[in-house]
């Protein structure tokens, strides 16, 4: 995780928290404890900092007003998990989407400037661009794949826990997984194919 997303989760927690003092010290606990993990799950759907940064702080209000429920769950991480998924899917939603065919293009000109450029300097470097781009065709795969390989792969969520939040079984996401693999698999295949 990159450091702005560690200092935006640490303003949104302690923002978070001053909200929460009136809520209990199991709410507080709570949001210091996770506030990483719900900002990375707004931000890997919402692939801006300012949005997750607002989808996180979102959540938060959504678990304070439900707080009565808190002592009740029994894995709070996967509770919240499902929150931060569904206050980021709802603010994409309303959001405009990009294009596939613009997206492509990007994709295309980032791998050309790539193998222009020659081998670059420093492999973290080079590693991020690959990571950037490899966030940009995920962006372009169909909502139902996107999700399931976003959570499960980038965010490293237990299959059970990426089915509850999807509303589907093990074996759907399993096979959205598969798919979604071989579409970017493909696509990388033609991209670099073509330069």
């Amino acid at each position: 995780m990159f450091e702005g997303s560690r200092v935006a989760a640490g303003v949104i927690a302690n923002e978070a928290v001053a909200m929460a003092r009136t809520g209990g010290d199991e709410l507080e606990c709570a949001v210091r404890e996770h506030a990483r993990l719900v900002y990375r799950i707004a931000y890997s759907v919402l692939r801006h900092h300012h949005d997750a940064e607002d989808a996180t702080q979102e959540a938060f209000v959504r678990v304070l007003r439900y707080r009565r429920k808190l002592a009740d769950v029994k894995d709070q991480r996967a509770w919240l998990a499902r929150i931060a998924w569904r206050v980021a899917v709802e603010r994409r939603r309303t959001m405009a989407r990009v294009s596939q065919e613009v997206a492509l293009e990007e994709i295309s000109e980032g791998v050309a400037q790539m193998r222009a450029s020659g081998p670059p300097a420093d492999q973290a470097v080079l590693a991020g661009e690959l990571a950037e781009l490899t966030g940009k065709l995920i962006a372009t795969l169909p909502e139902e794949l996107r999700d399931a390989i976003t959570l499960s792969t980038v965010e490293e969520l237990a299959m059970a826990d990426v089915a509850r939040m999807l509303h589907v079984n093990e074996a759907a996401v399993r096979a959205r997984i598969f798919r979604a693999r071989q579409i970017l698999r493909e696509k990388l295949t033609s991209l670099l194919g073509t330069l």
